[in-house]
């Protein structure tokens, strides 16, 4: 920030990034947030598995698809309006949901919260671009990350409580009002640039023109090793999390649904606690791709571990998830490095190119993983064997990226800040 600029108080600044932590937790808890009220779900629509599968999967979906014009919107009209506008239709997906009636409803319902949701991580991240140093963008990345991971949490025992006190329909009412007024809040609070530094100059292109913008974006040959790896990170990792462990415990070491919820909140707490600690990790190596190598090869070992292991202990298997969860923390320096080798005309572009392939990454890992162990088991491959194979796919998949990701040029912010 300019020297000339007007103080700002420390109150403000913790109150921005705090406004901006809060939004991206609704985003985290309405993407986890089917999950432990699909038997109620069920129950009270007639809803099979197979709706409900496509009932999570619309959210990822739709937000993966709205990456592309929420960057030319970050890039055109800055990130304040475009959050406001975006939260404003994650509310009216949390009320058309709490009023759904059938299958279909509650898919449009998940539809709109994933369009909600599309610009509560990509726009605070613009926002620290303009209000922070370069050098401390990795770290409030895995601030915004960690915090905003709590949402999740509290889309597992929390929001069973309330659907147990309440109902799921009227625990969706609250959700909508909470974001509701998060939304009011973010509009006073949030601003694009800090005081006494000039707005930033709005795009006077035309839609085609923002359209070559993206088209320019992927023309840069460094860009595809990183979608590729930003694809296959968070992917592999949410594969585990949010579809295979649960089935794992269940059927390989007989847990039932609470000491399976332990085990995954403390997975969950550990990705929690390692986002905000893989923050700092770029400054610590003085590069943003070692760290990211680091994280990817940890996290392959312990997924070729689980593979490798004959029906191992349950303490070993439980220490294992969760520092695959504490591990997870480095997919937030993807982005990252995204923020470092894009310019600034093109940054939003860029970081929702990104994580369009992050998104869709989740969605094709999910399902080819599904197909694989649906298809292993129908060819009388013994169920934790299953298990197994899956996992050591998820591994390889990690290491063909990891595989092509080394070929990208390595920087620092220091490096940015010193041709700056």
């Amino acid at each position: 920030m300019s020297g000339s600029a007007p103080p700002i108080s420390r109150l403000y600044v913790v109150s921005l990034v705090g406004i901006l932590c809060l939004v991206f937790m609704v985003s985290q808890f309405l993407r986890s947030s089917t999950g432990v009220i699909a038997p109620n779900l069920m129950d009270d629509l007639g809803l099979r598995p197979e709706g409900l599968g496509l009932l999570s999967g619309a959210f990822f979906l739709s937000f993966a698809f709205s990456q592309i014009p929420v960057g030319i919107l970050l890039d055109r009209y800055g990130a304040r309006v475009t959050m406001i506008g975006s939260v404003g239709i994650a509310v009216l997906g949390c009320f058309a949901f709490a009023f759904a009636r059938n299958e279909m409803e509650l898919t449009a319902a998940r539809v709109l919260m994933g369009l909600g949701c599309s610009s509560m991580l990509m726009g605070p991240l613009m926002i620290y671009r303009r209000w922070f140093p370069a050098e401390r963008f990795a770290s409030l990345s895995g601030i915004q990350i960690s915090l905003g991971t709590i949402g999740a949490l509290m889309a597992t025992a929390p929001l069973a409580f309330t659907t147990e006190l309440f109902g799921w329909r009227e625990s969706f009412m609250g959700v909508g009002v909470i974001t509701l007024v998060l939304a009011i809040a973010m509009g006073f609070i949030a601003r694009d640039t800090p005081p006494g530094m000039a707005p930033p100059p709005r795009s006077s292109e035309t839609l085609r023109q923002s359209i070559g913008g993206t088209v320019e974006v992927a023309r840069d040959r460094s860009v595809w090793p990183l979608f590729t790896m930003i694809s296959c990170g968070y992917a592999s990792f949410a594969a585990m999390q949010a579809l295979w462990v649960a089935p794992y415990l269940a059927d390989v070491h007989g847990l039932d649904l609470t000491a399976r919820g332990h085990v995954l909140f403390g997975m969950t707490g550990g990705q929690v606690v390692g986002l905000f600690l893989w923050g700092y990790a770029e400054r610590l190596f003085g590069s943003i791709k070692k760290p990211i190598m680091a994280g990817v090869v940890l996290s392959a070992s312990i997924l070729a571990i689980l593979a490798a292991l004959d029906h191992p202990p349950l303490w070993l298997v439980t220490t294992l998830f969760i520092v695959l969860g504490l591990n997870a923390g480095y997919t937030p320096l993807l982005l990252a490095h995204g923020r470092l080798i894009f310019p600034d005309r093109l940054a939003g572009r860029g970081i929702t190119l990104l994580n369009f392939g992050n998104m869709t990454g989740v969605f094709a890992l999910q399902a080819l993983t599904g197909a694989l162990i649906g298809l292993l088991w129908r060819s009388g491959v013994a169920t934790e064997a299953g298990y197994r194979l899956t996992f050591a796919s998820l591994a390889l998949v990690l290491l063909a990226a990891l595989a092509y990701y080394s070929t990208i040029r390595d920087t620092s912010s220091r490096a940015i800040t010193e041709r700056g």
